[in-house]
């Protein structure tokens, strides 16, 4: 189970001194066996520790809290690889894909496998390991964006800027806060639209599951958005 702190007295996540694609590709190789979402006891140290992903969990010292936003992370990551073979093949196998959850890894074998036209034995041993790979770069690149966390302030709820640019005047402690409450009110938007959205297809009954999907996660974004705004 990973512990309850990581991060030290200014503040810093603590993460192994090397974190490279090898090594975040050996966490993802335990984690794809059950698929996500990740549990903590099959979280491992490294993963909830990243920069990356302490700095978008709304308690950093709390250990769930990084679990959510490594979840949240690592299926963003899959939506994001696209509607084409390998990113439906991609999210099969981490158990993201509609109807893939609770599937063994051998059956999310098969099934990644059918979608990219491979033998089921070819695929585990020479794809799946790309496809993780794959992944793997994809976190670290992400995680070379955070250099360190800065601690945020509740002085202010008031935004200085009214435009994407930048200026002296917003490199404070509060404007970084009201961004955050911004970008999660974006996020419980794009939520609710979601979950709109789907119940107002034509297969809106076929699509139920990932309407409760969309649901439970606008409960967890007003659940972060809150805190942020007591924060």
């Amino acid at each position: 189970m990973a512990a309850s702190k990581i991060v030290d007295p200014q503040g810093e996540p603590v993460v192994p001194a090397k974190v490279g694609p090898d090594v975040i590709a050996a966490e993802l190789k335990r984690i794809v066996k059950r698929g996500l979402p990740v549990d903590l006891a099959r979280s491992g140290a490294v993963l909830p520790s990243l920069r990356s992903v302490v700095a978008r969990s709304v308690h950093p010292d709390d250990s769930v809290s990084r679990l959510d936003a490594l979840n949240q992370l690592l299926i963003r990551f899959l939506v994001e690889e696209g509607d084409d073979e390998r990113g439906e093949a991609m999210r099969v196998l981490f158990a993201v894909a509609k109807g893939s959850r609770g599937k063994n890894l051998m059956q999310r074998h098969a099934d990644a496998a059918a979608v990219l036209g491979y033998d089921p034995d070819h695929f585990r041993k020479h794809v799946a390991p790309k496809l993780i790979g794959d992944l793997a770069v994809t976190i670290h690149r992400d995680l070379l964006r955070y250099k360190s966390r800065a601690k945020r302030a509740p002085e202010s709820l008031e935004p200085t800027g009214d435009t994407p640019s930048l200026n002296e005047t917003h490199f404070t402690h509060q404007e970084e806060l009201v961004s955050r409450i911004w970008e999660k009110v974006y996020a419980l938007r794009a939520e609710h639209i979601a979950v709109g959205r789907r119940e107002r297809a034509a297969n809106a009954v076929a699509m139920a599951l990932e309407i409760a999907e969309h649901q439970e996660m606008v409960v967890r974004e007003e659940i972060a958005l809150r805190a942020l705004i007591d924060e």
